[in-house]
């Protein structure tokens, strides 16, 4: 119901106007009356009308006066004017002070109820544009947190915006950031198990209301969701407390721990410098985030400080790594897993070493990986098809891409080289046996000639060398190092000159003397044996033979040379 007072320093005016109106019928009842404008105003004051029925002619204090004291107390209140005078100065008065209407007196009952119908329709639109205002009010307040956090989110983000929007906002949503610290809560998310990873969203939370609980005690904190994996917190200080770094990040390895214990999961935080006004909260935004990149270098759980990595020089320089990439390809031709491994080990506490952007790091790893591919393709045996390769270095790819620290893509690393020096270590072995028997061959037919490390290369490469040195060096290495291998060069050439025995001319014993001398000075002693072993003592004189063993044994010794000098 709408409160109605009638004030008139006439009573029968008073008294007509309450008993002829039926005010129920409007949603209306009579609340007071006054015979003045001074009782008027205390009347005003006390009961707050919504409708005030007043007469301009009163003593004390007119009715044009007591509008105007009375607006301060009642603003939105329809005041209706009862007047005899007809002059239209009164009038205009009244409607500069907001009068709503006015009746001259006297007045018909049907005029003055359609004027009170007119006014109470625009209360009721008043009110219920209050109530829905109020309602609006109340949305907002209760929506001001989820206001503030999108703010906050899109001026970290760099989200596009002008200094008088942001700080128009800001004041809006009653932010006022003054001394303050951002730090990012980052969920290391390739350590949770399958349940774990289904239930990272209410993790978060668990983890933001840790940090809330822990910090809340010593700072006024303000969560903002970054996206599923990360959480930024801006802390400020309190009334008893100042923003310290220190005791900023002592409080988070409490909470790194308590999480760990609680969720059985670990998580890596970065802290910016101090902050000051809200224009810099982007920049302290992108400290904590270009400090989560080192957790690339420290591996989770870690605690970042930016200010131990504002000043670190970040190489951009990949060279040096390049050299390991050269090496490491070598060892791999050559099927060398112990050397492989060593390389690899330098590899990773030189990788350590460097400050790169671990973006730079990832690309140099796959560049290795890439070429490493290339090296399977060339050995025939164990090539693939395209699609099949493509495929399959897309995988790696992607598994390079989402390494998020150096265990993680030095680790592949490891797998992929110590997998592919296995294959051309087994494809190397396949081809000894091919190219040994070639050599043999070639050594049987010709043994009685001058041969050289260069022509046994060219007659016995193999195709998986694609030049005569590469042969060479390889069947150097054969000779000198496998037992077993020189074992079967001397049975061949001693087999092959015992066969020969009976077409080779005798010769004087003196002259084998000299021979032997000569063989003598080969210092080849283990060889020379093995070859004097299939020489018949009975015929000493065959200085033929002898000397095709000496032959022999130069082309041992030149094979042992060639190795040494590699």
């Amino acid at each position: 119901m709408f409160k109605v007072l009638i004030i008139d320093d006439e009573p029968f005016i008073r008294k007509g106007l309450v008993t002829i109106i039926n005010w129920k019928q409007y949603g209306c009842e009579v609340c007071g009356e006054a015979s003045d404008g001074v009782e008027g105003l205390e009347k005003i004051r006390l009961l707050k009308p919504d409708i005030v029925f007043v007469d301009i002619n009163m003593p004390e204090v007119n009715g044009l006066e007591m509008i105007r004291l009375s607006k301060e107390v009642i603003p939105s209140s329809k005041f209706i004017i009862l007047t005899g005078y007809r002059d239209f100065s009164y009038l205009q008065e009244a409607i500069k002070l907001g009068a709503y209407d006015y009746i001259l007196k006297p007045s018909k009952i049907e005029e003055i109820s359609d004027i009170l119908k007119r006014a109470v329709f625009e209360l009721k639109l008043k009110e219920e544009e209050t109530i829905e205002i109020d309602q609006l009010k109340e949305k907002f307040e209760a929506s001001m947190p989820i206001l503030r956090e999108k703010l906050l989110s899109d001026i970290m983000s760099g989200y596009e915006m002008t200094d008088e929007e942001m700080f128009h906002q800001a004041k809006l949503y009653n932010i006022d950031l003054k001394e303050f610290l951002v730090m990012y809560v980052s969920i290391d998310s390739d350590y949770l198990n399958k349940e774990q990873a289904a239930q990272k969203h209410l993790y978060q939370f668990g983890v933001g209301n840790t940090v809330l609980d822990l910090f809340g005690d010593s700072f006024q904190v303000e969560k903002v969701m970054m996206n599923p994996q990360t959480i930024a917190f801006i802390i400020q200080k309190c009334q008893s407390c100042e923003v310290k770094l220190d005791q900023a990040a002592y409080i988070a390895g409490n909470v790194q721990q308590l999480i760990e214990r609680c969720f059985d999961f670990t998580v890596t935080m970065t802290i910016s410098d101090v902050g000051y006004g809200i224009e810099s909260l982007y920049d302290k935004a992108q400290e904590c985030e270009s400090s989560l990149a080192y957790r690339f270098y420290m591996g989770p759980s870690s605690i970042i400080l930016y200010q131990d990595f504002k000043g670190f020089y970040r190489n951009n320089d990949l060279s040096k790594l390049k050299q390991f990439e050269k090496q490491l390809t070598m060892v791999i031709q050559a099927g060398d897993e112990v050397q492989v491994l060593a390389i690899l080990e330098e590899l990773k506490q030189e990788v350590r070493a460097y400050s790169a952007h671990p973006e730079q790091i990832k690309h140099f790893y796959w560049t290795v990986v890439y070429n490493m591919n290339h090296i399977r393709r060339s050995i025939k045996s164990l090539d693939q098809s395209t699609e099949g390769v493509s495929s399959d270095m897309n995988s790696l790819y992607k598994l390079i891409e989402d390494s998020n620290n150096i265990e993680e893509i030095h680790d592949l690393l490891v797998t992929v080289a110590v997998t592919m020096t296995k294959r051309v270590g087994q494809y190397n072995q396949q081809n000894i046996n091919i190219t040994l028997q070639k050599a043999m061959q070639y050594l049987r037919e010709n043994y009685n000639h001058s041969i050289t490390l260069q022509d046994l290369a060219d007659e016995v490469k193999g195709e998986c060398f694609e030049i005569s040195i590469m042969a060479l060096r390889f069947i150097s290495t054969v000779f000198s190092e496998e037992k077993q291998w020189i074992d079967m060069y001397v049975h061949h050439i001693g087999k092959t000159i015992f066969d020969e025995e009976k077409k080779i001319s005798k010769r004087s014993e003196l002259m084998f003397c000299q021979v032997l001398s000569e063989l003598r000075r080969e210092q080849d002693g283990v060889i020379l044996d093995d070859i004097l072993a299939y020489i018949d003592i009975d015929h000493l004189h065959n200085l033929s033979r002898v000397s095709h063993a000496i032959n022999s044994c130069i082309l041992y010794s030149s094979l042992r040379r060639s190795v040494m000098a590699s």
